[in-house]
């Protein structure tokens, strides 16, 4: 009886132990997603106010932003997230204060790269909330001025610091598949230069601040 028992509990610690090893074996720690959404300018960067000089004239847009997370345990990790932005001008309300039926600018836009920490909080086993603080480095685009045809204003890029910051929940689809919505605050302050024919060399700060609400699905390994 007893080499039986012997031999029965060896059975049941090895299972135990490849049970363990299989569990570690396909523990996933990766995540990778893509989410679209919508941009709203903040701030100055929204003000449509002609005699305010941070006044962005910026209306609701399109971002879309790539993201890796790598988790070092279940409550703390670091990312790594490209993006992109952009925002239309509310041009009928800069022609309505300049008083320039034929004014014309075409949009804002920005795309960049931020990493930084994420803490993790387990809402259920197929649910995660997730919080980030991020900087990083973005190239931004003024838009072009123009009236009749001929650009008064020609557009810019120039690069800046980004800070960034944001909340996601994650939602389990399946063994891999997850779906992913969230909010990003993203802020920067480029300073572009313009060379205009009619006014000569213009050098201008623009505050840029957005809210991203987006949705999308990514691929956990």
């Amino acid at each position: 009886m007893k080499k039986i028992y012997m031999f029965v509990s060896l059975v049941g610690l090895s299972l135990s132990m490849f049970g363990q090893e299989t569990k570690t074996a396909v523990e996933k720690k990766s995540y990778l997603s893509v989410q679209p959404g919508i941009s709203f300018p903040l701030g100055n960067f929204t003000s449509r106010d002609l005699s305010n000089e941070d006044a962005g004239f910026a209306v609701a847009g399109f971002a879309i932003d790539l993201a890796y997370q790598y988790e070092f345990d279940k409550n703390v990790g670091i990312a790594v997230q490209g993006f992109y932005n952009r925002n239309d001008v509310a041009i009928r309300k800069l022609r309505d204060q300049t008083g320039i039926p034929n004014l014309s600018l075409d949009h804002w836009q920005f795309l960049g790269l931020v990493a930084g920490p994420v803490f993790t909080y387990p809402i259920s086993d197929n649910v995660k909330g997730d919080f980030r603080v991020m900087g990083g480095f973005a190239s931004a685009n003024s838009p072009d001025i123009a009236t009749n045809g001929t650009v008064l204003a020609p557009e810019d890029w120039s690069g800046a610091g980004v800070f960034q910051t944001g909340m996601n929940l994650r939602v389990d689809l399946g063994s891999n598949a997850f779906f992913i919505g969230g909010l990003d605050y993203r802020y920067l302050s480029p300073k572009f230069k313009s060379n205009s024919e009619f006014i000569g060399l213009v050098e201008a700060t623009q505050k840029i601040s957005t809210l991203k609400v987006g949705i999308g699905i990514g691929i956990a390994f």
